[in-house]
């Protein structure tokens, strides 16, 4: 879709990957996964593309996950969410089938 933006980022300490998904029209983004390490990095690179992120949004529990996500929430700010089965603090908790709206998605 030419409406959709992705950007992965890589974070070599913990050879994990952040994502940026944004909608090009609205400029609404999430990102997914961001670690604590890079969240200045990542919001550098939110700020520079003219993106308003809506949710921060992690798919399994790590500390440097929840921190980064917590940490990027204060900064932008934007609403956080994970699995509810996680037993972790968020803004939502999500369950089978539930969706994240932002911009035109």
């Amino acid at each position: 879709d030419p409406g959709v933006r992705v950007a992965q980022l890589f974070e070599a300490g913990s050879c994990t990957y952040t994502y940026v998904i944004a909608d090009a029209r609205s400029r609404d983004a999430v990102i997914i996964d961001p670690v604590l390490e890079t969240a200045p990095r990542d919001r550098k690179l939110i700020q520079e593309l003219g993106l308003r992120v809506r949710w921060a949004v992690n798919t399994h529990v790590h500390a440097d996950h929840v921190t980064g996500s917590g940490l990027l929430r204060a900064a932008l700010p934007c609403a956080t969410a994970i699995s509810g089965a996680s037993g972790a603090r968020a803004d939502r908790a999500l369950g089978e089938g539930d969706e994240l709206r932002f911009g035109d998605f």
